[in-house]
């Protein structure tokens, strides 16, 4: 292995799936080009990525399991400022290659299990909405089932954020950070906390 891949990644509009037609722009350094899925890209050592949707999750994790070193950016509205700055179009083509010219220091390093909590988030998130939107629902509709639903849903929801944080506490990168913010604000435990250590590493 020994490749350095630069990539903007792929999402469809609507940030629910990958269009048929839709594939992540790859920059090696000298040329850029397309693949379907990140895991194409069978020589690399090194991949850096300027955003990571729940889509491609699994990708990650299987190139971190072949110790690929996969690289996020932590400020995508970097990838604008260059291209504005030189006065470039926006494309996926220039994406990827303006990602080249950003430092080291601007991507961080992802871990299979940092995935796994960002997977945990988006899960919590997931039953926080929906359960959100069936309470809307019994508002003008005050029936049984929807009654149930919510309750089955805030079971779930709870049972998320218990896992969120004892993931978090589990974790030696952001323990330390969760317990001195949680102590900042008073509180034992956090799931709102948990999930900004994990963002905002």
């Amino acid at each position: 292995m020994s490749g350095i891949y630069y990539v903007d990644t792929a999402i469809s509009v609507d940030g629910k799936k990958r269009g048929k037609n839709k594939t992540h722009t790859v920059f090696d350094g000298e040329r850029t080009f397309r693949v379907r899925r990140l895991t194409e890209l069978e020589d690399a050592a090194e991949i850096f990525i300027d955003a990571l949707f729940p889509l491609i999750y699994e990708e990650v994790e299987e190139l971190i399991g072949k110790s690929v070193k996969v690289y996020l950016l932590k400020n995508a509205r970097l990838v604008k400022r260059l291209r504005e700055g030189n006065g470039l179009r926006k494309s996926d083509d220039v994406d990827a290659r303006l990602l080249r010219m950003i430092p080291r220091n601007y991507f961080k390093q992802l871990t299979a299990r940092e995935v796994d909590l960002l997977r945990l988030i988006g899960e919590y998130e997931m039953y926080v909405r929906w359960e959100k939107t069936i309470r809307q629902w019994m508002r003008t509709r005050p029936l049984d089932f929807l009654k149930e639903c919510a309750k089955r849903l805030r079971c779930l929801v709870n049972q998320h954020a218990r896992r969120k944080i004892e993931e978090v506490k589990a974790d030696a990168n952001h323990v330390t950070t969760y317990r001195l913010a949680c102590g900042m604000i008073g509180v034992k435990d956090s799931v709102e906390v948990a999930i900004l250590v994990v963002d905002c590493r």
